[in-house]
C-alpha cells in the first residue's frame, strides 16, 4: 500500500492551479461570484424600512390632526398623503399605492387636547410581513413626538398617548405563511424551467443528438417547442402543488382571479423557460450552464424578486436590476391574488410586462439558436 507523498500531491495541486488559471470561468465563479453576492445582499438587503406609503382620511380636519399627519410625514418612515374620501383608503391599499391607511375620526382634538388619548385607525396591508412588523416599532416614535407637537409638552411614563388601533388587512392573524408560501410558486417554477431545460438541451448538444435532430425533417421550431413543452407542463404541475399544499396543508386564503393567476402563472413560466433556451444554446455545456442559471435566475429569483425583502424599499439601482428578471413581477401577482385580490384592471401592467420580457427573452432565445446551427 502506498503511503502519502507530498511529493505527488504537489504536483497535482500545481497542476489543477495551472488548470484553474486557464480557465477563466472558474477562476471567475471562484473570485467574483462570492464579490457579487456580497455586494448584492449588502446593498439590497434593508431591515431598516423607511419611505411607507401612508394614505390619510383625516375626517377631523382640525390643528392637532394636522400634526399629527406632519408628524407622520416627517418621520423620515413614512410618506403621507390625504384622500378626501374615507371610504377609498381600503382601495389604495388594494391597488398597492399605499402600504398603511390612516384613519383620524372626528372630534380627535377635542379629546387630545383634553388630555385623554385620541383614538386613531392604522390599517396595514397585511400581504408585506416587512411592513408589518416596521409600522408597529416605528408608532412608539411618531407617538411621542405627534403628543409633543400637539400638547406642546412631553409624553410622560404613565401616558398612553395616542391610541393606534390597528387593522392588519389580507393577514389579521399575522401568518407568515401566508406572505411565504404564495411567493414559493415562483422558486419552483424557477428550478424547475430553468435548471431542467438547460441541463436536457445542453446533454443533446454534448452527446451530438442535436445535430442528429437537425437531419430530420423537423424545423428548428419544432425542436425547441418539444424540447421546452414538458418542462413547461412539469413547471405548471408544480406550481399547482404549490397552490393546492398552500391552500389545504397550511391554509392559506385565495381571494383573487383563478384565471388572473393561471394566466400571469404561464407568463412567467413562458419567460423563464426562454432564459434556460438562451443560457443552454449560448454555452452548451452542462457545468457551465448550471452555473450560469444559478446566476442568472435562482439568486435573483430569491433575492431581487420581493420573496424575502421588499423590492420598494430597495435602492433606486436595485430596483431597477430587479426590474430585468420575470419574478419581480410575479411574484406581485401571486401574493396579490392569494391575499389581496386585486381585479385585472388594477395589475394589468404586471402581466403586460411580464409578456413583454417572455417575448423579448424567447426571440433571442431562438435567434441564438439558429446562429449556432449556422
Amino acid at each position: 500500500m502506498k503511503m502519502f507523498s507530498w511529493h505527488r500531491c504537489r504536483a497535482i495541486l500545481s497542476k489543477e492551479f495551472k488548470h484553474i488559471w486557464r480557465d477563466p470561468f472558474t477562476l471567475m465563479m471562484a473570485l467574483l461570484l462570492p464579490l457579487l453576492i456580497v455586494l448584492i445582499l449588502g446593498s439590497s438587503i434593508e431591515f431598516n424600512i423607511k419611505s411607507i406609503h401612508l394614505a390619510v382620511a383625516d375626517a377631523d380636519k382640525t390643528v392637532a390632526s394636522r400634526k399629527l399627519v406632519e408628524t407622520f410625514d416627517s418621520s423620515n418612515y413614512f410618506m403621507a398623503y390625504e384622500i378626501e374620501n374615507p371610504d377609498n383608503l381600503f382601495d389604495e391599499i388594494v391597488a398597492g399605492r399605499a402600504r398603511v391607511g390612516l384613519v383620524v375620526p372626528p372630534g380627535f382634538e377635542k379629546y387630545t387636547v383634553g388630555n385623554r388619548a385620541g383614538n386613531v385607525q392604522i390599517l396595514v396591508d397585511g400581504t408585506e410581513s416587512s411592513t408589518m412588523s416596521s409600522v408597529a416599532n416605528y408608532l412608539n416614535t411618531v407617538n411621542e413626538n405627534a403628543w409633543f407637537k400637539i400638547q406642546d409638552e412631553p409624553m410622560l411614563q404613565n401616558q398612553t398617548g395616542i391610541n393606534y388601533k390597528f387593522r392588519y388587512l389580507f393577514n389579521p392573524e399575522l401568518n407568515s405563511r401566508w406572505f411565504a408560501v404564495p411567493g414559493l410558486s415562483a422558486v419552483i417554477i424557477a428550478l424547475v424551467a430553468i435548471m431542467l431545460t438547460t441541463l436536457t438541451i445542453c446533454r443533446e448538444w454534448e452527446r451530438g443528438s442535436m445535430e442528429m435532430l437537425l437531419s430530420t425533417p423537423a424545423t428548428r421550431l419544432d425542436i425547441i417547442v418539444g424540447k421546452v413543452a414538458p418542462y413547461a407542463i412539469l413547471s405548471f404541475i408544480g406550481f399547482l402543488l404549490v397552490f393546492v399544499i398552500g391552500r389545504f396543508v397550511f391554509g392559506v386564503p385565495f381571494v383573487g382571479s383563478y384565471w388572473q393567476l393561471i394566466f400571469g402563472t404561464w407568463l412567467f413560466i413562458l419567460g423563464y423557460l426562454a432564459i434556460g433556451l438562451l443560457i443552454s444554446v449560448s454555452t452548451k455545456k452542462q457545468e457551465v450552464a448550471i452555473q450560469y442559471a444559478a446566476i442568472i435566475g435562482l439568486l435573483p429569483t430569491v433575492i431581487l424578486s420581493g420573496f424575502v425583502f421588499p423590492i420598494e424599499y430597495m435602492t433606486r439601482g436595485y430596483r431597477i436590476v430587479s426590474a430585468i428578471f420575470p419574478a419581480r413581477f410575479y411574484m406581485d401577482i401571486t401574493r396579490d391574488q392569494f391575499l389581496r385580490g386585486s381585479v385585472f384592471i388594477d395589475i394589468w401592467w404586471l402581466y403586460g410586462v411580464l409578456a413583454l420580457q417572455a417575448v423579448i427573452i424567447l426571440i433571442l432565445g431562438v435567434v441564438r439558436f439558429k446562429r449556432s446551427m449556422e
